[in-house]
């Protein structure tokens, strides 16, 4: 009679030699990082102290760090890297590096097979049910593939349910501005996953009309962070007070105001919606905070204030470069996060001094921000027939609205307040 088979005659696939090969290929040629991340996972490390040299490795390459194993080296638990990332062999070319890729998820998948299998194992050896048991091998390969398919992949005839869904609960990810023929242009306000550009030389209103967006998203429910890095927390709310009109600046700043007016100021321009961060040491960090508070608070819309303003983190960078990187990761994170984000930035002089409105090639610095945004709106000091400027008026233009339409002949008219801090459209 034949022997029955014992679970220590099958030792499980191990993956730790694959795991410090594709480790060690990644850092000696950066270059095979893009083509890597699209096949392997972080779960997919059966060791910690890999995992922990991947997550290393993924800031690093996001950050524009030079990579190399003396780089790397420094950020890890040195006595594994030198024991297990240096000496293991790396694979060059694109032959070899997709060789190790096979390789490494065709062990993956048996090593959660064989885990899968001693599962159903300890649920036969604990009198599970035969129907239960059945239940787990008809799911079996499901549970195996889990974590190595790519999620992020849906059919089409998915997606148009969960669209119709949404679209009869009236649930909607488009966030209104309270500028009535903004959002006719946008089809109701500014969309989800979308990078909105708000681009302006200075003083002409750029700061005023993203907070009136914001205030307005925070007042009908959406909860609303706005990064300010030109000013204080304490300078942007005193903004918000004086744009009601209920205190003049000179009553504000000499403390000789009523506070009941000061009372209905902040009741009308202050709500637990409306979160304000002016902390901020670099573009990764603002990304971070914008997604934890997407998924713990829920947040709706993000106004940042402005691109000039946030620090560039690799000087090794020309100002384009990085301008691009920064805009590159908030159009990701709007598009991760489903919300949409408003940016606001500087124009060059251009425009000005050749007296005309501003156009796309005016943005400041860098090509990309045009690239990268979905929707540019731009910023100009109304002028009268004759060329003068007019007093408290500005126009408006969108000029690139991949979801909606642009107004490139007809400006909309926004006149504001006697304090310059509130504008209504004409």
């Amino acid at each position: 009679m034949k022997p029955l088979p014992q679970l220590s005659d099958y030792p499980i696939p191990e993956t730790i030699e694959l795991e410090c090969k594709i480790l060690s290929t990644m850092i000696n040629d950066s270059t095979t990082i893009p083509q890597v991340i699209r096949v392997i996972k972080p779960e997919m490390f059966s060791r910690k102290e890999n995992r922990n040299i991947w997550d290393t490795l993924m800031d690093m390459y996001n950050k524009r760090e030079e990579i190399s194993l003396v780089t790397v080296m420094q950020k890890v638990e040195r006595k594994h890297f030198i024991d297990n990332i240096l000496t293991a062999q790396a694979s060059f070319g694109v032959m070899g590096i997709e060789g190790l890729m096979c390789a490494f998820v065709d062990t993956y998948v048996k090593r959660c097979a064989y885990i899968k299998s001693v599962e159903v194992l300890q649920e036969i050896n604990s009198g599970t049910g035969c129907e239960e048991i059945s239940d787990m091998f008809d799911k079996f390969k499901n549970d195996v593939m889990t974590g190595f398919r790519d999620e992020t992949a849906k059919s089409s005839i998915d997606i148009a349910n969960e669209l119709a869904e949404k679209l009869m609960s009236g649930e909607t990810n488009r966030v209104p501005t309270a500028i009535h023929s903004v959002d006719y242009y946008t089809y109701g306000g500014l969309g989800g996953g979308n990078l909105v550009i708000l681009a302006a030389r200075p003083s002409v209103g750029k700061t005023t009309i993203g907070l009136q967006m914001a205030l307005n998203a925070s007042r009908i429910g959406k909860k609303t962070m706005i990064f300010t890095l030109e000013m204080s927390s304490e300078e942007l709310v005193q903004r918000l007070i004086l744009s009601t009109g209920y205190i003049t600046p000179t009553e504000f700043f000499t403390k000789n105001f009523d506070w009941n007016n000061y009372e209905r100021a902040i009741n009308e321009v202050t709500n637990v919606n409306l979160l304000i961060n002016e902390k901020s040491n670099s573009i990764d960090e603002i990304c971070q905070k914008i997604r934890v508070e997407c998924r713990t608070g829920d947040c709706k819309f993000v106004m940042i204030d402005y691109l000039g303003l946030i620090p560039i983190t690799n000087t090794r960078l020309n100002t384009a470069v990085a301008l691009g990187e920064i805009t590159r990761k908030l159009k990701l994170t709007a598009k991760e996060c489903n919300i949409p984000i408003l940016l606001l930035c500087q124009l060059n002089r251009q425009s000005a001094s050749e007296n005309r409105s501003p156009q796309l090639y005016d943005l400041r610095d860098s090509g990309a921000i045009e690239q990268d945004a979905d929707m540019v709106i731009m910023l100009e000091k109304a002028k009268d027939d004759m060329g003068g400027i007019l007093e408290n008026t500005i126009d408006l233009w969108i000029r690139k609205n991949r979801n909606g339409k642009c107004n490139f002949d007809n400006a909309i008219r926004l006149i504001g307040n006697e304090t310059y801090s509130q504008f209504t459209e004409q």
